[in-house]
């Protein structure tokens, strides 16, 4: 009689399961970085948390009223021996935009320190017609 009705676990083992991804797998490629975005009247201050990424990993670029957050994290080579019970840090890369309309890109300022990208982003008081791209220099 006990056959008639399945045990819960048998009717969905044909799915893939969350639980059973090799342990070099992950859910997603990567994680999106956390942002926080103030507006602080005359300039807007952005905040993005980037903790395992270098300095030189990380691109930020303003382009057509839009300020661009790039960033690539390369996976470690392992090797064979390496058995891992659990493994949760991701590797890929991530590219964030945000609208800020017209702002004045010769201005922006940006720091990296412990992991943490911070964007001091100037309004600007005229239109600017040109649509050239800009790359911000991080310090540190």
């Amino acid at each position: 009689m006990g056959n008639l009705f399945p045990r819960k676990r048998d009717v969905f083992d044909w799915l893939p399961s969350f639980f059973d991804r090799h342990h070099d797998q992950s859910l997603f490629d990567f994680d999106m970085p956390k942002v926080d975005v103030k507006d602080k009247q005359d300039h807007y201050e952005i905040d993005a948390e980037l903790p395992g990424f270098d300095k030189d990993n990380i691109v930020v670029e303003y382009k057509d009223n839009y300020l661009t957050i790039e960033g690539r994290q390369e996976q470690r080579v392992e090797s064979e021996q390496d058995d891992f019970v659990r493994r949760e840090r991701s590797y890929g890369s991530f590219k964030r935009q945000f609208y800020v309309g017209d702002i004045d890109e010769s201005q922006i300022k940006g720091q990296f320190k412990n992991g943490l990208l911070t964007l001091t982003v100037p309004k600007s008081p005229h239109i600017n017609d040109d649509n050239g791209a800009y790359r911000i220099d991080l310090d540190n």
